[in-house]
């Protein structure tokens, strides 16, 4: 059992144990429905569960309590973030309004201006653990260096600074996110990497609603906010 397959495993035994309603989704449930393994260029892992039934305060001290970092990012409320082994993992929050279920996440800017708001307002917190497997070891130092330097910062600016350039971060942010109808969101438990796992009843028709009648065609460029057929500001407008 490889290193994903051990993270993936200690993650859905420790949800188990402490009676989660969760299931598997995303890029995760891709992988293993369509090739039965995680996708070995898939940045992270991916989990969710019911805003209404689980609060985030709950997860964030599971997982805390059993030796997982979390990465706190600005504006991304619908969706929590945990690092590893190197590893990334994400618990999704799904919200069920109109018979929809629905998760807004939000999207960094594409501007150097914006992205180094973002990147400075995400480092002032020392809850920020993001680990990037795609860069050298060198290149990790060099990150984790300045990392440091504006946590420090952080330390010595005055809180309404670091408020603002939260805002302005927030501001340069788009949002939007993946949405189900209710009627094709219930769960059986399948057979994983030697443990039962938790996946949607019809895991084929979830797929297709989110990347299309190719979901079949591995696609390791993907780009989810602007190719995945289920986005909610389709639905709205």
């Amino acid at each position: 059992m490889n290193l994903d397959d051990n993270v993936f495993k200690d993650v859905c035994n420790l949800l188990n144990k402490n009676r989660i309603n969760f299931w598997i989704c995303h890029g995760t449930l891709l992988g293993i429905i369509r090739e039965n393994r995680l996708l070995p260029w898939d940045h992270d892992m991916d989990f969710a569960v019911w805003d209404h039934e689980t609060s985030k305060d709950h997860i964030v001290n599971i997982m805390l309590s059993h030796g997982y970092q979390q990465q706190v990012i600005t504006a991304d409320m619908d969706c929590l973030h945990f690092y590893g082994e190197e590893k990334k993992i994400d618990i999704s929050f799904y919200k069920v309004k109109k018979n929809i279920a629905s998760i807004t996440w939000a999207i960094p800017p594409t501007d150097i201006f914006g992205r180094s708001i973002l990147f400075i307002s995400n480092n002032l917190s020392k809850n920020n653990y993001e680990i990037s497997s795609k860069h050298n070891i060198s290149k990790k130092k060099i990150i984790n260096i300045i990392k440091l330097f504006f946590l420090l910062l952080g330390h010595t600016i005055p809180k309404k600074m670091k408020t603002k350039l939260n805002s302005i971060a927030m501001k340069k942010m788009t949002y939007t996110g993946y949405s189900y109808p209710m009627e094709i969101m219930k769960f059986k438990n399948i057979d994983f990497s030697g443990i039962k796992i938790p996946v949607p009843f019809d895991s084929e028709v979830c797929l297709e609603h989110t990347y299309g009648k190719d979901w079949k065609i591995p696609k390791q460029n993907y780009i989810w906010y602007e190719e995945a057929d289920n986005l909610i500001s389709q639905i709205e407008d």
